[in-house]
This record gives C-alpha cells, sequence and structure tokens, in this order.
C-alpha cells in the first residue's frame, strides 16, 4: 500500500484543485464565469516576500510539463513562455495558485473538454551572473524532443497540437517547428502542429534603444548567447524568418501585439511583432509586454479575446476529427455492451435523485476539508481505519471516502451532488445505485458490470482493454463477481496505465447482498496504489461494511449527514417546498417546527412536503406533520422484520424498550448498564455497533446518547400489535422495578458517621444517576403492581434521604420537584381506590408531603451541604413528620428541644432580606419583591422551579409598585419618581435587561398591565387621570376623568369635592380595567366607567352620628362574569358592593380592621391584612371566613404590607419586617371554596377548618412551661454555669447551661421606677454572681439574680447600683462590671463614666423599702441612686469607643477608639500607657463605630472585628485582636491580624470561644473558624454546624442567638428558645480562597 505512483498521474493529480461546483444547466454570463471559474480553484493566499525556492516554484518547472489532461484528449495545447519567463510565472497574473490560468481556468472551459494541456519551461533567465551558451536554436531543439519524448502525446494517436507562445517563446516555437520539419526522427511531429498562437513575439527582433539598455545591464551579470538573437538585423533571426516564411502555409498563425507601453515604452513594436503573411491571424490587445499572457480574472476582456480564438482552433479541429471519433466510439461501446450486458448507465436513478436537491444544497460536503483532499489525493488531512482511530497524514492517500448516516438522513441525495459535482470538474466518474426494491441489481456483479461499462464509456484505455478481451473471445460469467473482478479489472481495466484518476460513486452499499461485498472490498483495499481509482462509498454507519474495513485494515476518510451542514440542506429544501402561508411569521414558523421534527431525517422532510403540497388547509397541513409517511412505515417494516429474525432479538428489544420509553436520551454507560440490571446481559457493542445491530433505528450522538433516529420510530413501534413493538406501559413497569432496585441498593445506603469527609463520598454508578432522576417518571407511566409499590415503599423508609442527596449534589432541586409532582399525581388518582388504601399508600402520602415542606424550607441547606438531608433536616423537621419519625434517631450528643409546633405550619418558608420588601407581584413563571433599597429580587415560581432566585434588577430607590404583563415576559417597577420596564421574558436570568425607564412627575396609586399587555396603565390619584404608558417605547397617553357640568350627581357633598379643591388619594383599578374606584379623604368613594369615561356614582358609609366610616382598603374584581366591590372600614366591616348599581351586597363585621386587600385571580377569594398582624381569608362573594393566619411576635408584630396570591391559587405571599412569608393555608388546597379536586398535600389526614373558624393555626405555638408569650430580645452567654435571656416584657431568664434547667425568672426594673418595658441583661460577673442589666430608654441596673435566699421570687430586692436615663443625654451602649464587682463602667457615644456599686457592703436600705415607696418617688429624686467613684473620668472618649476587662490582667481596662488601644487601670481609670495603633486598613475603620463593633467573651484572648457592623449586607472579612500581644511592647504590630477569602459571605459574627470564631453566612449555616486560619502559612477552610431554617425567622434576616459552650447553642424563635445541643457534631469542611 505504499508504493508511490508514476510520476504523470503525480503530475495530473496536481493539476486538479477546485472546491465548489456549480449546476450545469446555470447560464455562465461574464460575472457568474469569473466567480465560477474562481470558486475551482484553490483559496488565494497572501503575496509574501518569497524565499529562492519560493522563487523557483512561482517560476515553474523545465521540460515540457502537463498540467492538465481529460479522460479523452483529443487536442493538446502547449503553452511557451519568453525572456526571463517560467513554465508557470509568465502564465499567472500574481504568485497565487489559483492565477494560473493554463491549469485552473482553461480545463473547466466549455470546448476544452478534450483539450490536454502542457507548459513547456526553460533557462532564459538574463539576470543571473552565470554565462549562458545557449541559444534560441537550443531552446527549439529542446521543445522538439520533450515532445516527441512525451508519453502523453503517443498515447492518444495523432493528436493535433497548438502552440501558444509569449515574446521570445514565438521565436523558440518557430525554431522547434523548423527543425521538426526537417529531421527524420521528428518530422511525423511536425504534421501534427496545427496552430501557432504568438504573444508580442519579436519577429524582427526588439527595440533597439530599450535591447542597448539591456546589453549594458547583461553586460554585468555574464554573457547570455540567446540574448544576442535578439538584437535587431541578427542573422539568426534573420535566417529563422525567412526559412518560416517557406513553410508556414501547413500552420495557422495568429498574432498579437502590444498596444500600451511599459515605464520605458514599448518592448516589441507591432512591425516586429506582425510576421505580415497571407493568412495570418492579428490582433492587439489592450495590454503591455508582460500582461499580454497574464489576466487577473477570467472577465478580463484580454482573456476573453484569447479564449474565444482558441475556441475558433478548437472548432475547426474538431469538425475535421469528430464524426470519425463519434462513428469509433460507438461502435465499440456496442460490443462492450453486449460483452457485459449492460447497455447504459443508471440514469433514471440519478434523475429521480437530481430532482430531489434543491439548489445549493450539500455544498457542506464538497466543500469539507476531508472531500477536498480525497479529489485533489492530497494527505493534508487526517484519516481513519476502521476501528475509527485517527492515523498521520504520512503515506498514500485513502482512495475510499465513507459518508455514513441513519436511514433517510440524504445519502442518496448526496451522492448525485457528488457525481454532479465530479463530473462538473470535468473529472471521470461512474456511479452504481443499490436500490432495496431493486434484488436483481443488489449484487456486486451488476456494480462491477455497471462500473466497467461507464469507465470503457468515458475512458479510451479502459475502453480498449475491454475491446481486446472481446478480441481475444473471453468469456465472462454476469452473475459470478469473483470472475468478473479477476478477469474485468484486476487482469483488464487495472492492468493498463491511467494518466487521470477514475472516480467510482456507490450509494447505499448495505443494500449490497454480504456474501459478495466482502470480496469485493477486499478487491478495492488491496488494489495497488499506483492505480488511480476514487471511491466514495455511502451506508448506514457501522455493520457490515466497517466489519470488512477492519478486517482488511482499510485506511478511508469518513464523513456523516446530520451535521450542521446536511441540517442546513434540509432547512433550504424545506423552505423551497413549504406552500405560502397567510403571512411570513405563521410560514417561518411552519417552516422551523418541520425543520426540528424532521431532525435531520431528509427522507422525513422529503415525504412530508409531498403531503403538504396536497392540503389545502392549515388543519390539513398540520395533521400532515403528525401521521406517520406511508414509505416512512415501509422502511420501519423492512426494519423490524430484518430484527425479528436476528439471533439478538432479545437485546434488541431490551435496549429499544429502555431507549423509547426512557425520560431523556440514555448515555451508552447507562444503557449497558440499565441491560445489564434487566436482562442480565453485558453489552459490548460499540456506539456503531449499536447503531448497527438495532437496524439503524437508534443513533448515539456525539455526546454519546443513545435516540430514536426519529420521532416516528417511536411512534411506529408503539402502534405496533405484533412483530417487534413496545408495550409502553409494561416496559415503564419493569424500567421503575430496574430503577428502585438501583435506588435500594448499598450504593444508596444512609451515611453513618456525622463527620463530613469528602473522601468517603459514595461514587454512584451512571445508570444510578438516571434512576435518581426518572424512577418517578416510569413509576407513574407503568401498570404498577403491588411488588412495585412495596419497593418504593422499602425505597422510602430506607435510602430515600440519600436519594434527595444525591439531586442536592446535582444542583437541580427542580428534579426533587417534578418527582414529588408526580407521585402526588399517583396519590390523586389512588385516592377513591379502595383497593390501594394500605399503608404503603399512606406513607407515601406523608413522604409527598414531607419532601414538598424539605423543598421549601431546606432547598438552600442542601444546595450547600447535601449531606445535611441525613443529620441536620430530620432533626428540624417537626416530630410528627414522617422524615423525624423515620431518620431522627434519638442521641446524647445532638438533639434539639424548645420547638412547641408538633406538625408543619402553614407557612410554607420565607424569603429574607437586608432591606424591607416594599412591593410584590407573582406570575406563573416568576414572583418579584421590590425592597426599600430601590432592588427588585426575582424569584422562579414554577411548578418544578419555585423558591429559586433567578436575579436582582436595579431600579434605584425605593420600589413602591411592581406587575408583570399577562405573559410574564416584561416586568414593571415603579417608585415616587421613575417607572422602569425590564425584559424577564428568559426565565433563567442570570440578568434582565431594562427596555426603558422614565420619571415620573406623581406617584401612581396602582400600576398594572392592560390585559392584552400592549400598555402599563398607572392610576393618577391626584390628577385624577390614568396614564397609559406603551411598552413598546413608553410613549405615553393620558385618559382623565372629566365630570360633565350637566350631569346627575347622587351625593350633593360629593360633587362639591371638585369645588372646595378635595383631592383623591388613592385609586383602584378593576380587573378588567373597565371600572375604578377612586378615595377621598378617609371616608369617601367614587366609581367611574372607564370605557364611557363617566362617573357612576359615589359611596359614603355613616358609622356614627356626623361621622362617617374611614375606607381602609378598597378591590375590585370580575367574578362569574360580574364585577364585584370589595371595601374594609376603619369600624371593622367588610362591605361588598355592585360597583355598577352601587348597591350592597353583603355585610361582615370584624374584631379588626383590614388593610391591603387583595384577593385570588379567579375572585373566589379575599385576604385582607388586619391591624393585630393577622391574615384573613374570606368567600370574596359572600364575606364567610374561611380561615385566620395569627399574628407573629417581636418584630413582626405588626400588619402586612403586601399579600397576593401565586398564579396557581395555592400560595399566598405577605411581606412584613424583613421577609416575604410563603403561605399554604389548608383551605385553598381544598375543595371547601369551590376549587376543582386540589388535593391538600399538607396533610394528608388533616380535615379542612370549618370556616366559620377564626383562629386557625396558631403560629408560632408555644410552650407554657417553658417560655411565656414575649419574644426573646437578647442572650447573654457569659462564662460560668449559667446564661440568660431578655424578652419584650422586661422578664430575665437564668437558665443552667448543662441541663438547659430554667434557674430563674425575674424582672429587674420592676421596682427601680423604671417601668415594665424590655431589659436585656448586658455583663454578667461569674465570680460576684452580678449581673448588669439596660432597659430600653438607657436604664441600667446592677442586680444579684441568683440570690438563694430569694429563690422562687420574681422581684429582686438585691439591687447594688441602679442608674436613671437622663433627659437629653445619650444612652449608654456599654456596661462592664469589675472583676471584683465594686465598680461599673458605663460607656457613652462620647464618653465614659465609673460608677460605685454597694458590693460588697449591705443593701442600701432596700429592706426598709416598701411596695407603695415605688410610687412616693418624684422629680426630686437624685439622678443618681449610687455615689460616683472618686477616680478619674473619661471624657469625651473618640466616638466609637469600645471596653472591655484585659483577659490577661484582670485589673485592667482596654478601651479601642478608631483602631487605637488605650490601656486603663480599673479602679482610677488612669491611663497605663501610650496609645497603641492596632495598623487597622483604612477600609475597615468604619465598623469601629458602634456598640458591636467588637464581639468577645471572657474564656477568649480574642477580640474579633464585627465587619459588618454598620449595615446589613455582607462582609467576606475576618479581623482579630489579640491582646496576648498588647503586654508585649515588641509585640503590637502583630496583635491585629485580618484576613479576606474570595469565597465566603458572612452576615453576622455571633460569637467567639477560645480561638475559634462563630459566625452566620447568609445562607443561614451556623459554621465556625479558627483563629489560625488567619495566619498566612495554613490551610484555609471553615466549618459548617447548623442550618437555620427559614421558618424559624420571625422577620428579621438575624435571629437571636447565643453560643452557650461548644456544645450548645441557642437560637431565639420568636418567644421560644431552640437548644441545639452538640451543635458543632456535624462538621462540613469548607476550603477558602484567600483573597
Amino acid at each position: 500500500m505504499a508504493t508511490a505512483s508514476p510520476k504523470p498521474f503525480i503530475r495530473n493529480e496536481a493539476a486538479a484543485s477546485r472546491t465548489t461546483s456549480i449546476d450545469e444547466d446555470t447560464p455562465i454570463s461574464l460575472s457568474t464565469r469569473s466567480l465560477f471559474l474562481f470558486q475551482k480553484s484553490p483559496l488565494r493566499k497572501q503575496s509574501t516576500v518569497p524565499s529562492q525556492s519560493t522563487c523557483e516554484l512561482i517560476k515553474g518547472p523545465l521540460g515540457l510539463i502537463l498540467l492538465h489532461e481529460p479522460s479523452e484528449p483529443r487536442i493538446d495545447f502547449i503553452f511557451v513562455h519568453g525572456l526571463g519567463g517560467g513554465s508557470r510565472k509568465t502564465w499567472s497574473f500574481s504568485p497565487e495558485e489559483a492565477m494560473f490560468w493554463p491549469k485552473e481556468w482553461l480545463p473547466t472551459e466549455v470546448g476544452f473538454e478534450h483539450v490536454r494541456i502542457h507548459s513547456f519551461g526553460y533557462n532564459s533567465d538574463w539576470t543571473t551572473r552565470k554565462e549562458s551558451l545557449l541559444t534560441v536554436h537550443d531552446f527549439g531543439q529542446a521543445l522538439i524532443a520533450d515532445i516527441y519524448n512525451s508519453p502523453h502525446l503517443h498515447k492518444n494517436g495523432e493528436t493535433p497540437i497548438v502552440f501558444v507562445a509569449h515574446s521570445m517563446g514565438g521565436l523558440v516555437v518557430k525554431k522547434a517547428y523548423l527543425l521538426a520539419l526537417h529531421s527524420p526522427v521528428y518530422n511525423a511531429m511536425s504534421q501534427r502542429i496545427h496552430t501557432i498562437y504568438f504573444l508580442g513575439t519579436p519577429h524582427r527582433g526588439a527595440d533597439s534603444a530599450q535591447f542597448t539598455k539591456l546589453l549594458r545591464y547583461v553586460a554585468g551579470n555574464g554573457t547570455k548567447s540567446f540574448i544576442d538573437d535578439l538584437v535587431p538585423g541578427n542573422r539568426t533571426i534573420d535566417q529563422l524568418n525567412d526559412e518560416f516564411r517557406h513553410v508556414y502555409n501547413k500552420v495557422q498563425i495568429w498574432s498579437f501585439f502590444e498596444s500600451i507601453p511599459m515605464s520605458f515604452g514599448l518592448v516589441v513594436e507591432k512591425e516586429s511583432a506582425v510576421l505580415g503573411l497571407p493568412g495570418e491571424h492579428v490582433r492587439y490587445m489592450e495590454a503591455d509586454h508582460r500582461h499580454l499572457c497574464k489576466f487577473d480574472s477570467p472577465d478580463s476582456p484580454n482573456y476573453i479575446v484569447l479564449y474565444n480564438s482558441f475556441l475558433s482552433t478548437i472548432g475547426q479541429l474538431g469538425e475535421h476529427n469528430l464524426h470519425q471519433l463519434t462513428k469509433l466510439h460507438r461502435s465499440q461501446m456496442k460490443q462492450v455492451s453486449c460483452f457485459l450486458r449492460v447497455d447504459q448507465r443508471p440514469e433514471s436513478v440519478l434523475l429521480a435523485l437530481n430532482e430531489k436537491q434543491h439548489r445549493g444544497s450539500c455544498q457542506w460536503l464538497t466543500n469539507n476539508d476531508i472531500f477536498q483532499a480525497w479529489v485533489n489525493g492530497h494527505v493534508n488531512v487526517k484519516f481513519g481505519d476502521a476501528s475509527g482511530s485517527p492515523e498521520s497524514s504520512i503515506g498514500h492517500c485513502p482512495r475510499i471516502l465513507w459518508l455514513s448516516g441513519r436511514p433517510g438522513t440524504g445519502k442518496s441525495v448526496a451522492s448525485t451532488h457528488v457525481i454532479k459535482y465530479l463530473e462538473s470538474r470535468k473529472l471521470d466518474c461512474s456511479f452504481y445505485f443499490f436500490r432495496h426494491n431493486d434484488q436483481s441489481g443488489a449484487n456486486v456483479a451488476s456494480l462491477l458490470r455497471s462500473l466497467a461499462f461507464q469507465m470503457a464509456e468515458l475512458n479510451p484505455q479502459a475502453r480498449q482493454a475491454i475491446m481486446r478481451m472481446v478480441e481475444d473471445d473471453v468469456v465472462i460469467d454476469e452473475d459470478d463477481h469473483y470472475t468478473l473482478m479477476s478477469r474485468l479489472f484486476a487482469n483488464g481495466i487495472f492492468g493498463i496505465q491511467f494518466w487521470t484518476p477514475h472516480f467510482w460513486v456507490i450509494d447505499a452499499v448495505d443494500e449490497c447482498a454480504e456474501e459478495s461485498l466482502s470480496l469485493f472490498i477486499s478487491m478495492i483495499s488491496k488494489l495497488d496504489q499506483t492505480v488511480p481509482l476514487r471511491i466514495f462509498i455511502t451506508s448506514r454507519p457501522g455493520g457490515q461494511l466497517q466489519k470488512l474495513f477492519k478486517h482488511e485494515g482499510t485506511r478511508f476518510f469518513d464523513l456523516s449527514t446530520g451535521l450542521s451542514g446536511s441540517l442546513n440542506d434540509i432547512e433550504t429544501f424545506i423552505r423551497a417546498r413549504c406552500p405560502q402561508l397567510e403571512d411570513n411569521q405563521t410560514r417561518e414558523s411552519f417552516v422551523s417546527e418541520i425543520l426540528l421534527k424532521s431532525k435531520g431525517s431528509f427522507l422525513w422532510a422529503s415525504l412530508t412536503m409531498a403531503r403538504l403540497e396536497d392540503s389545502y388547509s392549515f388543519e390539513d397541513m398540520r395533521e400532515a406533520l403528525r401521521g406517520i409517511p406511508s414509505k416512512m412505515s415501509a422502511l420501519y417494516s423492512r426494519i423490524t422484520k430484518s430484527l425479528k429474525d436476528s439471533p439478538s432479538y432479545e437485546l434488541v428489544k431490551c435496549i429499544l424498550d429502555w431507549v423509547i420509553c426512557a425520560q431523556r436520551p440514555l448515555l451508552m454507560t447507562e444503557l449497558s448498564e440499565a441491560v445489564k440490571l434487566d436482562v442480565g446481559r453485558t453489552l459490548t457493542a460499540s456506539p456503531a455497533q449499536l447503531e448497527s445491530f438495532t437496524g439503524h433505528l437508534l443513533f448515539v450522538d456525539r455526546e454519546s446518547r443513545v435516540q430514536v433516529t426519529h420521532e416516528t420510530t417511536s411512534a411506529f413501534l408503539l402502534e405496533q400489535g405484533e412483530g417487534l413493538w413496545i408495550d409502553r406501559q409494561a416496559a415503564h413497569a419493569r424500567i421503575s422495578k430496574v430503577c428502585l432496585t438501583t435506588l435500594c441498593g448499598s450504593d444508596f445506603t444512609p451515611p453513618t458517621s456525622r463527620q463530613f469527609a469528602p473522601e468517603t463520598t459514595k461514587n454512584i454508578s451512571p445508570f444510578a444517576t438516571y434512576a435518581i432522576a426518572s424512577f418517578s417518571f416510569h413509576f407513574t407511566h407503568g401498570t404498577l403492581s403491588r411488588d412495585t409499590l412495596a419497593l418504593l415503599d422499602k425505597f422510602l423508609r430506607s435510602n430515600v434521604l440519600t436519594w434527595i442527596e444525591n439531586i442536592a449534589r446535582l444542583g437541580d432541586v427542580s428534579i426533587l420537584q417534578e418527582a414529588n409532582h408526580r407521585l402526588n399525581g399517583y396519590l390523586a388518582a389512588q385516592t377513591n381506590d379502595p383497593q390501594h388504601d394500605n399503608i404503603e399508600i399512606d406513607n407515601l402520602a406523608a413522604w409527598v408531603t414531607d419532601i414538598d415542606r424539605i423543598i421549601a424550607t431546606f432547598q438552600s441547606c442542601l444546595l450547600a451541604s447535601p449531606r445535611a438531608i441525613h443529620f441536620l433536616v430530620p432533626y428540624l423537621c417537626p416530630p410528627t413528620s414522617i422524615v423525624n419519625q423515620l431518620f431522627s434517631k434519638p442521641s446524647t450528643r445532638f438533639r434539639i428541644k424548645g420547638l412547641a409546633e408538633k406538625g408543619w405550619g402553614d407557612r410554607l418558608t420565607c424569603y429574607l432580606f437586608s432591606e424591607h420588601p416594599t412591593a410584590v407581584a407573582c406570575s406563573d413563571r416568576l414572583l418579584a419583591i421590590g425592597l426599600f433599597d430601590g432592588q427588585v429580587m426575582i424569584y422562579q415560581n414554577t411548578e418544578f422551579n419555585s423558591f429559586e432566585p433567578v436575579s436582582t434588577v436595579s431600579h434605584g430607590t425605593r420600589v413602591r409598585q411592581v406587575a408583570f404583563d399577562p405573559r410574564a415576559s416584561v416586568l414593571a417597577s415603579c417608585s415616587a419618581r421613575r417607572l422602569a420596564l425590564w425584559d424577564v421574558h428568559l426565565v433563567d436570568g442570570p440578568s434582565f435587561p431594562c427596555i426603558w425607564s422614565q420619571s415620573l412627575d406623581f406617584l401612581p396609586c396602582e400600576v398594572a398591565f392592560n390585559p392584552d399587555g400592549e400598555f402599563i396603565v398607572l392610576a393618577h390619584a391626584r390628577l385624577k387621570a390614568l396614564v397609559r404608558c406603551s411598552r413598546q417605547d413608553g410613549s405615553r397617553e393620558t385618559l382623565s376623568l372629566i365630570q360633565d357640568s350637566d350631569s346627575d350627581s347622587s351625593d350633593g357633598e360629593m360633587d362639591s369635592m371638585s369645588k372646595v379643591g378635595l383631592t383623591a388619594w388613592s385609586m383602584k383599578l378593576g380587573s378588567t380595567q373597565k371600572i375604578a374606584a377612586l378615595v377621598y379623604g378617609s371616608s369617601k368613594l367614587e366609581l367611574w366607567n372607564l370605557e364611557a369615561n363617566e362617573k357612576i356614582g359615589n359611596l359614603q358609609r355613616q358609622w356614627k352620628k356626623n361621622t362617617h366610616a374611614a375606607v381602609r382598603g378598597v378591590i375590585l374584581k370580575h367574578i362569574h362574569g360580574a364585577d364585584l366591590l370589595a371595601v374594609s372600614y376603619d369600624d371593622g366591616d367588610v362591605v361588598t358592593y355592585n360597583p355598577w348599581t352601587l348597591e350592597k351586597v353583603e355585610e361582615r363585621h370584624f374584631h379588626t380592621a383590614f388593610d391591603n386587600l387583595s384577593a385570588t385571580s379567579d375572585g373566589r377569594v379575599l385576604v385582607g391584612a388586619a391591624d393585630d398582624g393577622s391574615i384573613h381569608l374570606l368567600l370574596f362573594e359572600s364575606l364567610q371566613s374561611l380561615y385566620r393566619i395569627p399574628p407573629f411576635e417581636g418584630d413582626a408584630y405588626e400588619p402586612s404590607r403586601g399579600l397576593t396570591f401565586s398564579a396557581d391559587n395555592l400560595k399566598l405571599f405577605d411581606l412584613r419586617v424583613k421577609c416575604c412569608n410563603i403561605w399554604t393555608p389548608s383551605v385553598l388546597l381544598s375543595e371547601c371554596y369551590g376549587h376543582n379536586k386540589r388535593l391538600d398535600t399538607t396533610s394528608r389526614s388533616k380535615s379542612s377548618p370549618s370556616r366559620h373558624d377564626l383562629s386557625g393555626t396558631m403560629i408560632p405555638l408555644h410552650a407554657s412551661d417553658l417560655a411565656p408569650p414575649a419574644n426573646i430580645k437578647r442572650i447573654l452567654a457569659p462564662k460560668g454555669p449559667v446564661f440568660f435571656l431578655g424578652r419584650m416584657d422586661g422578664t430575665i431568664e437564668a437558665y443552667e447551661a448543662g441541663t438547659g434547667d430554667l434557674v430563674k425568672r425575674f424582672q429587674p426594673l420592676h421596682h427601680s421606677r423604671f417601668g415594665t418595658h424590655w431589659a436585656v441583661p448586658c455583663n454578667w460577673n461569674n465570680s460576684k454572681k452580678l449581673l448588669l442589666s439596660i432597659g430600653w430608654k438607657g436604664q441600667c441596673i446592677v442586680i444579684s439574680p441568683l440570690d438563694h435566699s430569694q429563690q422562687g421570687s420574681s422581684v429582686i430586692s438585691s439591687i447594688h447600683c441602679r442608674r436613671r436615663y437622663r433627659e437629653g443625654a445619650s444612652p449608654f451602649w456599654q456596661g462592664i462590671i469589675s472583676p471584683d464587682g465594686t465598680r461599673v463602667l458605663l460607656a457613652y457615644e462620647s464618653t465614659a463614666e465609673l460608677i460605685a456599686t454597694n458590693y460588697p457592703q449591705s443593701e442600701i436600705g432596700n429592706s426598709d423599702r416598701t411596695d407603695s415607696d415605688e410610687g412616693t418617688d418624684d422629680e426630686n429624686e437624685t439622678d443618681d441612686d449610687c455615689e460616683l467613684d472618686k477616680g478619674v473620668e473619661i471624657q469625651k472618649a473618640e466616638v466609637g469607643a469600645f471596653w472591655g476587662t484585659d483577659p490577661s490582667d484582670a485589673s485592667r481596662l482596654l478601651a479601642i477608639e478608631g483602631g487605637v488601644v488605650h490601656l486603663f487601670d480599673w479602679h482610677s481609670l488612669r491611663r497605663l500607657s501610650d496609645p497603641i495603633d492596632l495598623g487597622i486598613p483604612e477600609g475597615l475603620r468604619a465598623n469601629l463605630r458602634g456598640k458591636q463593633s467588637w464581639i468577645t467573651h471572657p474564656k477568649s484572648q480574642y477580640y474579633v472585628l464585627n465587619t459588618n457592623s454598620q449595615g446589613n449586607g455582607t462582609t467576606n472579612c475576618f479581623a482579630v485582636l489579640d491582646t496576648s500581644r498588647l503586654a508585649n511592647g515588641t509585640q503590637h504590630s502583630t496583635a491585629f491580624r485580618y484576613r479576606a477569602f474570595s469565597d465566603i459571605e458572612i452576615l453576622r459574627v455571633v460569637g467567639i470561644l477560645r480561638s475559634t470564631i462563630y459566625f452566620l453566612d447568609t445562607k443561614q449555616w451556623i459554621c465556625s473558624i479558627s483563629v489560625k486560619n488567619l495566619e498566612e502559612t495554613t490551610a484555609h477552610n471553615y466549618s459548617r454546624h447548623f442550618f437555620i431554617p427559614p421558618t424559624w425567622h420571625t422577620g428579621d434576616n438575624i435571629p437571636v442567638i447565643g453560643i452557650i459552650s461548644k456544645s450548645l447553642m441557642t437560637i431565639a424563635v420568636g418567644s421560644q428558645l431552640v437548644w441545639v445541643h452538640g451543635f458543632m457534631e456535624y462538621d462540613e469542611k469548607v476550603p477558602l480562597i484567600p483573597v
């Protein structure tokens, strides 16, 4: 295979290098002709400065060079250059290969089909220094000798010769002709010379003046004898002209002369360029001497003049020889036909396929680099062997190009295009089409005979080879492919010498009989490389052909259909054939749909387009798209029949079941594992083999996904009832069992250790990944048995948490939501089936509820730490939940107590913000929440992607209104002075562009889109108008609500409003925007018909005598075809009216007034926010109470700021404080108010509440024995066995840190004349058992709360110090008790005071006081109840000073002011040292201003800077002060250290114990990090320990947290104190990247 090709063949191969084709029937104008010829040449390359070797290549080789040889040459053109030229350079406008016109342009020109082209080169370089003795005689002698010795000019008989000579080349040609004429050796050759073209030939020598300059130049570069021959009057040139004049009459003479001088004048004058002989053709050229033979394009006028002259010569020669040659050809082909039993080429199939090819299609194939390498025989790309592995480009070019593709993907059309392409390039091409419906021709014998016939027709050598067999009476068996191969080809056609390559195009080889195909592949694989045969083969991928290639070790190029190029062809075909529809948009949409459905199948596209052409209505066309074309069914029937008879039928059936029923395309690895689990067979097939043995009903794409060839494949297999068909339900049932068996396997066994080690995470198999996402799909689509349900129940009781963990690892919680939705649907179908009323169904129902809540509550937790599903989530779920009951194993090391709720509440989850939410809107895809700081948070709100944040858009200022258009493609946000429109149609974000924004000069009361979404409607109450803004560009138009002067009014007082200038303060629009309600003052309503712009009337409700009830809320809704107005009043009444007649419909009284009225989209349910913070749900029409959501306590104890329902009306969004609560009251999920069959997924066993029950479900519930109903304000975790918490009612509680037992509950301010407002513990002296507390206005008191003499009493009599707030003074922000208990330091904004206590002296007369004394104190009481210490006071301390006892020396105080540390004596406040600069960076100094700027603990030597103390944002920086280094002056510079990290967001530092910092991140994880991690040399990581569920928050994004010890953490949940014992047991290391 490695033998070299003969030199003539190499030269000929190098002659053709074109890349695209043109249809044969395309008319060629000058511009088209130019483009065509240039396209057939290689791409032009930019010219660069050539090297010496490059110059030689550009000039061209010496001697007679073959440029082009057709299969049957009849004329020879020989080009001869002139002085200083070259065999290529002279005939090229530029060095680019495409400009070498004798080689690149002429072979493709009309009339040159049988013209063989040569170029002759000789050394006429006169610029070299070497001397040359060669003359024109020598050059002529060389030319005629090369012609005589050329094998090409001998093999086709006496072909006439045409010379084309430039400049001195004309003299060389004349000399060669004369030498041949007078030589007995060459005389026969002289008889073949028919025409000579002279281009600027100096027959009488060159111009003398110019020639003198040339001689002067040559004199310095060596003597050149051939230069002397050009001197005018030279004896050689005169003798040549005289001799030629007597013998020229047998030769046609064409003389062309230049008409444009060079820079120095004409090189050859006309008198010298024209011979002046009779019969001579003379023509000038619009060119200088050099460009007589160089043309910049095929459109050049000079080229066209010369080309037309050539055609005249060819025409003369053709008339003489054509008749005789045609007669001979016909006679020989008749004998060949009889010999081969073939009468013609397979033109009928070619023509039929040609009709399917649309103009411009298949260009992707012939433009491909691989295809061009195959055509040109250039090994400039990598190719493969039968195994598909690429080989290097060393060696011979593979002769085979294999185009593979699935059935119906246009391989036959591509073959047709290749045939046309090769013929357009004048290349010999034979072709054959195997057809399944032509059994007689589906064999190699028919192929070989047809190819031999076509080769004989095209190539005279092949024809002569067969004719010799005919003459020798060789007998061949027409059906014996072996004999045909050996005798006809191996010993016949391939035995001759081919000078041009021949191409075979063989389509659908896989339709050929296998027994003969192997011998054919063997033959072409073993062909000697000297045989210039190139073969284009098409078939389906893999199969027998690939096996044969592999067996023979055949090298080949390979391409595939179905890629972007072939898809473009299908699109071109569809666009050309698609019927005209009503508008271009509809037609484009239809074309896109057809292209999408085609999936690369050209057969389906062509059959479907044929069906569409017979459809005469749009509906019929759509129906045509849904069916299976009959020819497709026939194709599938043939394939399935062959598969049914295959020994691998059972395996094929299993594979088809999986691929067709799979939820998504399976990977090869997944499919292999699935087959092994299903039928116990190990699949070893490669992708190509899989496609082959499944009959190419399947294919494997580039991502190794196994897919059906076309959607009609699935439809066909699912519709059949016999043979190879798929029972969908049975297949799904079997697949679901396989998936559940996998999920119940050891790979999904839950972990046992809380210590998180990444290396212990199990790597699941590829198929397990599919089972995780898709088991529910198959479970709900199959025919389920009791065994399957039991298997599901086993999974839910064992490995379900590992399933959830792996979904979280995939980062796509929608998989879990979708699975839960399917299982919920299955439950709905089983609800009324008594046969399925069993424990498995009940457990499944419980899991559906729990999974729904897990997604809502713990989504962010699981995405951050999937392993938490095992060790945290079950313990955080209510005790009655099935996940808690099954998986929260009792443990002494980790337990949670203190929560009163036993089941899932109505609050599904909540979104937490750093700013107050101010507006909310919901669509069927998205949820938008506007914030006080101008941001709009956008979340997904689809069925399978709820609760996930999508993006944030910045409106700029406080957002007052947000609204979606009806299609949820745009979002409007509005503030007091700005309206913006955002494009949100891409639900995945991450950024939504602003379409437009504009300033407003008013504050809209309401923002809504009109029903068709084309306008944004703004309610302008002050001007009593509606402003409509165009969605496209924001252009405005205003509709003023103007009352006609002669209109009637039912209320004279209301009519007078305009006269007195009363302005409406609110306006509400109806849901249909046909009606509006304006609110005047506080009690007056005005109704308007917006369509007619007419006032309907006025409403004003009488309350008490001479007073009217104030309007609190208004809503207009369209319900059951009628409009209804609901109004809530300040007295607690809610009234509904007919807004058109102003008649009252219903009225109901409540104990509280409602604000922020809202309603479901269908108008059935009305919701209102009550003054007490509760939310009431009512039936809109009857105002009957449905449900009450009670208020929160503490920070959230305030009315809702905004209410709206989800698009499906199953969730209620509620804005308050810094959160958005999502409620799912069971009443919305039940049927009690008219929804059709809504399943109550909150609790399957829970009955709907009574419509008259106003109490609803208390959220949160309280434990009466642990916590009174008052919100927890602060938790103090000091050194010692107890810790304290302060509540909003002034109560302080002391707890035993070890056991959690309540030690004492007391109110320190109860007897201090400060009132009973909240009080919080501030500082605890453990050694003296003293507690410093502060009150709501800055009061302070030091007590001994644990005095055993007062055990059980809530009143504290052991008061050691108290300090009353002084009017006008700033409250103190920090207080510290001295170690000996005798001093209290109070730090204010700019000062600090040291106050003496009476400890350890006896109590200050408290025993003499009585309860009545509390009321006797008056304003004359002194400000201070204790005497001030006489020591030094610090006055005007720097702003932001933070004080603390020095951990290394209890007698010293530390004061940190603006990054400087001062050391003071505890008793005298005497400064002990100069200020110590900590070197805190400027960027952190802003955090030093505030009472919470530093976090410390008596058990730690470190002070932690709260780097987020000035705002509610986040930080990524840790900063620590090591006080132990302050004592040593040499370590001051290293006392403060800080480190920032790029991948952490810290919400707040919550504590420090020893060297461990505890913080809350933005995902609500309690985390820890060691101070050692701030060192430069250590590995950086932090630990996650505990997740705070969003339902534990009562309005603020930072809950009250107390780090009591390394084993105990407490969290305030409203009034409840939650104890988390062993909170650090869950320890997940998270790497950090330092900034």
